[in-house]
């Protein structure tokens, strides 16, 4: 059964530690804002709840992780900080930084939502069997698709394959949305579909800012906003 919701009740508030990258953090902002308006009538400022944006402008994970001791540092830090702001849980759009995931819900007493964790409960939704990722080289390296979709066959891309992807994520992060790169993430897409994945993770928040969503695709980002809403209402199975 679902708790009723009434627009305008008393929500939770919402913490986002943003800044990886910044356009993706805003994206989610606006899915979350496009929800209240579309299925919930939001109108007035008073039907829209509380969220505080920490926009942590971490050191490079998109290529490699250099300073690990020092972005974990950070990471801690900044989940600490939206804590303090009196969030009620808190949400994080980069599929990479889940790698300190561990680290940062043992340094804070409120729930942090993982985009890995709600994506991997959406591929066993839809009961899928063999999916593919798109990330950074650290999310494919790292294997931490792997651990949190442990039943289902995932096919990563090639190293060139990888190399493109790694170029497009850093061209959308420095706000460039080119057409060309446009065409090699549809590729990509094609043959990993070839290949046999019944869907591709676009498991970077800065891929959906590029490529519009198809049947082919997880959008990791509206996953995220779908389940910060129902979490920031309390429309949740009971």
């Amino acid at each position: 059964m679902l708790t009723v919701f009434t627009v305008g009740q008393k929500y939770k508030k919402i913490g986002i530690l943003g800044g990886m990258g910044p356009e993706a953090t805003a994206e989610l902002y606006l899915k979350i804002i496009k929800i209240f308006q579309d299925k919930f009538g939001a109108k007035y400022d008073s039907d829209y709840p509380e969220i505080m944006i920490y926009n942590l402008p971490l050191p490079d994970v998109v290529e490699k992780i250099d300073q690990s001791s020092k972005i974990k540092e950070m990471l801690v830090k900044g989940v600490q900080k939206l804590e303090s702001w009196g969030v009620d849980f808190i949400a994080i759009p980069c599929n990479t930084v889940n790698f300190f995931l561990p680290e940062m819900r043992t340094a804070v007493s409120i729930p942090i939502l993982s985009i890995l964790e709600e994506t991997a409960k959406e591929v066993n939704k839809l009961e899928l069997k063999k999916v593919a990722v798109l990330g950074t080289e650290m999310t494919i390296s790292s294997g931490i698709y792997q651990k949190v979709l442990p039943d289902i066959s995932l096919i990563v891309p090639k190293l060139e394959q990888q190399q493109e992807i790694t170029e497009i994520i850093l061209n959308v992060l420095a706000g460039k949305k080119i057409k060309s790169d446009l065409q090699k993430l549809k590729s990509i897409i094609k043959e990993l579909k070839i290949n046999g994945a019944e869907k591709v993770i676009l498991g970077c928040t800065e891929l959906p800012l590029l490529i519009k969503e198809s049947e082919d695709t997880i959008n990791t980002i509206d996953i995220l906003a779908k389940e910060i809403v129902k979490k920031c209402i309390n429309l949740e199975e009971k």
